[in-house]
């Protein structure tokens, strides 16, 4: 399942960049991040994490990397075990006063998720969007 998504916020692309690509910071605007447990390097590329999550289907456990991180334009994540694996491409750029945060997302999806296809499609994407409205609600109160 492939979906793009984006937002635009009201800070600095390289504070957005920041925020965004530290995954010790998801569980703080990510609903089903849980805990992120760094398990080697500073969140450079090649950095990996130890990811525990609350999915439909109960707690999960994923190990994450960091495959891509151009401060302050680029940052993608996979996970390298776990269920649900996904690569997450995020992209920055400015745009007026603003960030805007782009989001290319492919997620795997088995059994009867992966059964359900577009409906499991909508879910997950609006579950992102949600995500990235909290993203935006702590960013632009920050400042």
């Amino acid at each position: 399942m492939n979906f793009d998504t984006a937002i635009r916020i009201k800070r600095p692309v390289e504070q957005v960049f920041d925020y965004v690509s530290d995954p010790g910071n998801f569980p703080r605007w990510n609903s089903a991040v849980q805990a992120m447990t760094a398990t080697s390097g500073k969140g450079e590329r090649g950095s990996t994490y130890l990811m525990q999550r609350d999915l439909p289907a109960g707690r999960a456990s994923n190990d994450l990397e960091v495959i891509e991180r151009e401060r302050p334009t680029r940052f993608t994540i996979r996970t390298t075990s776990g269920p649900t694996p996904f690569l997450y491409r995020y992209r920055f750029d400015t745009e007026a006063d603003a960030t805007l945060v782009e989001l290319a997302a492919d997620v795997e999806l088995s059994g009867l998720a992966g059964a359900l296809g577009p409906v499991t499609s909508r879910v997950v994407k609006r579950g992102v969007d949600a995500n990235f409205a909290t993203l935006k609600q702590i960013l632009e109160s920050s400042g």
